[in-house]
């Protein structure tokens, strides 16, 4: 770049190393720790001034002491040393560390010896939570290890002031913006309540970088961090929680800033995104706000191979025995074999890297009868694939667009449901479904006129959770009526062929209005408390009544997830339709889903856990669930059509 190194930031970027991960699975259980050790080394090898990391350092918000005691002896080897620091710290930490009950970058403290700095946000897997609000960073960071920043303690109003950073004539000033449920930080940009602080001396000869760790891939109308939400004097962002390395950067949406995204360090989920080749990069930054990245592939990832596989396009028949099945199984074991091949190539010679691969066979099937039991497959490649029970993946082929006048379209969407859950998402929640669902839907006459996806979700979400049959009906039936009392309102007179233009126009107004998910809220919760329908209340505490509906301003630790509901035990300790049970819990038994679409097994719990072993009916009772709501919605006019319009 033309500069000398005295004037030159050399930083290792890294994001998502998942510390943690598949810890007990005996064949997994180093992967996240020798990758994040390779990446160290890197560190020291190549004398970068500092290691920069976007979120996810841990799997879990509760890591296990064996996995936070191996990543600080690993930080303690590979970070503290006898190596000068060469760079100076400008800013006021009581500003960047205000969260902390030390607030002090770790390479100025007299105590310790600290030769490569570690600056790092939290992301949505080790977040704060439990008493306290306390995450592992902040375990870290006590013990002088790494320098935690970017924690938002004020969800209402969000302030970021930079960490300030000076190296010869190269100024850099570092936001950070750690994990927030992305719902709610959408809302808060769109409110104006975002604010980025900047130096006021020699305003425009930093060099600004910003690190997130939110989605950027757009999960429905409101579940993602846009691009052009961020300040525009930005020179680069560091995007954290996207697992699929786009390491080059990138122009953002808005030609603004650049974006990098380094991805994971490890495989989490079996998807095509982590088959790509994992790197790590060096960012080097020059005084006339220049930069270079340089992409450092590792060598200590396993091998993982994913492909497709489309039964539509070979020619099938059955075999002596009549089945199809078994020959579509005999296809898919000599697709494996080729991938354990495949696997081979990718092998670095690194003493560290498992040889064992990861593999995942999606098989897009057009009938039932072409499926086998995929558990009992995977037996023969014991020993020869680290994940041999789930090597294939069946998922419906998607059938041929149908016509607008077709009478299946008058109905719920079953292609775009299909579709909806055979994506690839590592955590999924019922509002989610919703806003995705009826966000995908193409013909006119099937999206939502007068509800707003945000009450249908919360509709659906009290139908399954607090199994509310009439749900539904009752918040259609309140925005109806409160529809009509608009219409009548007017003071203009409107044509009949103007009512759906003026139902429209009204429903718009309402959805950008100031403070319009809270009262959409207040009023999907008046509807559901009524007083007519206190027969269909069930036994939920007034907590949970109120978390149901509730825009998060109290703990998002664990709202990511689908909620399932279970009935109370019947038996010795009951205490009426409100008591528990003896050995029984009332309370909500959370469900999470893989990123290939399975559900995840629940984690065993004491006496009266209902949970185990029945993960995948729970799922199909969700889909089921969301099935009926949908159906439900259509029967109460929330659309409006040609041929529904009376």
């Amino acid at each position: 770049m033309g500069a000398s190194a005295t004037d030159t930031f050399r930083i290792l970027i890294a994001t998502d190393n998942h510390l943690g991960f598949a810890e007990k699975d005996a064949e997994r259980a180093n992967d996240s720790m020798d990758t994040f050790e390779e990446m160290l080394g890197i560190a020291a090898e190549k004398q970068v001034d500092f290691i920069l990391l976007g979120g996810d350092l841990f799997h879990e918000n509760k890591p296990s002491r064996q996995c936070v005691v191996r990543c600080m002896d690993l930080l303690r080897r590979y970070t503290f040393g006898d190596k000068p620091v060469l760079f100076k710290y400008v800013s006021d930490p009581a500003e960047n560390f205000r969260h902390l009950k030390n607030p002090m970058v770790n390479y100025l403290d007299p105590n310790l010896n600290v030769a490569i700095p570690v600056f790092s946000i939290h992301g949505n897997h080790d977040d704060p939570a439990g008493l306290g609000q306390m995450c592992a960073l902040e375990m870290l960071s006590t013990a002088g290890l790494i320098n935690y920043f970017g924690r938002t303690n004020d969800l209402k109003d969000i302030i970021i002031s930079p960490i300030l950073l000076e190296k010869g004539r190269t100024k850099l000033a570092l936001y950070g913006l750690s994990a927030i449920k992305d719902e709610r930080l959408f809302r808060l940009f769109k409110e104006n309540r975002v604010k980025m602080l900047r130096p006021k001396e020699d305003i425009d000869g930093w060099f600004n970088m910003m690190c997130v760790h939110q989605n950027r891939t757009r999960h429905g109308p409101t579940n993602y961090l846009p691009e052009n939400f961020l300040d525009p004097f930005l020179h680069l962002v560091l995007w954290g929680h996207e697992h699929e390395c786009l390491l080059e950067p990138q122009q953002s949406s808005d030609d603004s800033f650049h974006v990098t995204q380094p991805g994971s360090s490890v495989v989490t989920s079996l998807c095509a995104a982590e088959a790509e080749q994992k790197h790590v990069g060096l960012l080097e930054i020059n005084h006339k706000q220049q930069f270079k990245m340089t992409p450092i592939p590792l060598q200590t990832v396993r091998p993982f191979v994913f492909e497709d596989l489309a039964l539509s396009d070979l020619e099938l028949e059955t075999d002596v025995s009549g089945k199809v099945s078994e020959v579509v199984e005999t296809l898919v074991e000599e697709e494996v074999n080729k991938m354990i091949i495949k696997a081979k190539e990718l092998l670095t010679g690194h003493p560290k890297q498992p040889q064992m691969p990861l593999l995942r066979l999606r098989v897009e099937y057009t009938s039932e009868a072409q499926m086998f039991n995929t558990i009992r497959f995977g037996h023969r490649y014991e020993g020869r694939v680290a994940n041999p029970s789930d090597i294939v993946l069946f998922r419906k082929a998607r059938a041929e667009t149908r016509r607008p006048g077709d009478p299946a379209n008058q109905g719920v969407d079953k292609e775009a449901m299909d579709m909806l859950f055979a994506e690839d998402v590592s955590e999924i929640r019922v509002e989610d479904l919703v806003e995705q669902y009826f966000s995908s839907l193409e013909q006119q006459n099937q999206q939502l006129f007068l509800l707003s996806e945000r009450g249908m979700a919360n509709a659906v979400r009290a139908s399954i959770d607090k199994d509310d049959k009439e749900a539904i009906a009752a918040i259609v039936q309140q925005q109806i009526d409160k529809t009509k009392k608009h219409l009548m309102g007017l003071e203009r007179d409107i044509e009949e062929d103007g009512v759906e233009e003026e139902v429209i126009a009204y429903r718009l107004e309402r959805l950008t209005r100031q403070g319009a998910a809270k009262e959409e809220d207040r009023e999907t919760q008046a509807a559901l408390d009524h007083p007519s329908r206190a027969k269909y209340r069930t036994t939920t505490s007034a907590e949970d009544d109120f978390n149901a509906f509730s825009d998060g301003d109290i703990d998002d630790s664990n709202s990511d997830a689908v909620s399932v509901p279970q009935k109370p035990a019947r038996g010795r300790g009951s205490r009426g339709p409100r008591g528990r049970a003896r050995g029984a819990s009332t309370s909500r038994t959370q469900l999470t889903m893989d990123s290939d679409g399975s559900p995840k097994k629940p984690t065993r719990g004491g006496r009266g856990s209902r949970a185990r072993g029945r993960a995948a009916s729970k799922s199909q009772t969700i889909k089921e669930s969301f099935q009926r709501a949908a159906a439900s919605a259509r029967k109460n006019v929330i659309y409006i059509s040609d041929t529904d319009s009376d």
